[in-house]
């Protein structure tokens, strides 16, 4: 994610999503069922993401490497399917 020259890292698991940044304002935790806005953009090399009742963030790699974001993008849906389901991820 870049706002003027910041970086940070986007992270995604069942448990959810979250965006790690040194910036304590433009960070955020939220589960996947929050994300009302998820979406990839691969000619612009962009992902946006819209929280319900929150803001709205575009991510982009560092390297214009719209790959990675398809690969990240494709994976969380996934995850959000199973979800969906019923799915329950082991905890410990």
């Amino acid at each position: 994610h870049r706002i003027g020259s910041a970086s940070a890292r986007l992270v995604a698991s069942v448990g959810g999503i979250r965006y790690e940044t040194s910036n304590k304002d433009d960070g955020f935790s939220a589960p996947l069922s929050d994300m009302e806005t998820f979406e990839v953009n691969y000619q612009e090399r962009n992902l946006r993401i819209r929280l319900r009742k929150g803001r709205e963030f575009n991510f982009t790699d560092p390297e214009k490497d719209a790959d990675r974001l398809f690969v990240f993008h494709r994976d969380v849906e996934r995850a959000r399917g199973l979800l969906a389901k019923g799915y329950q991820p082991a905890t410990d």
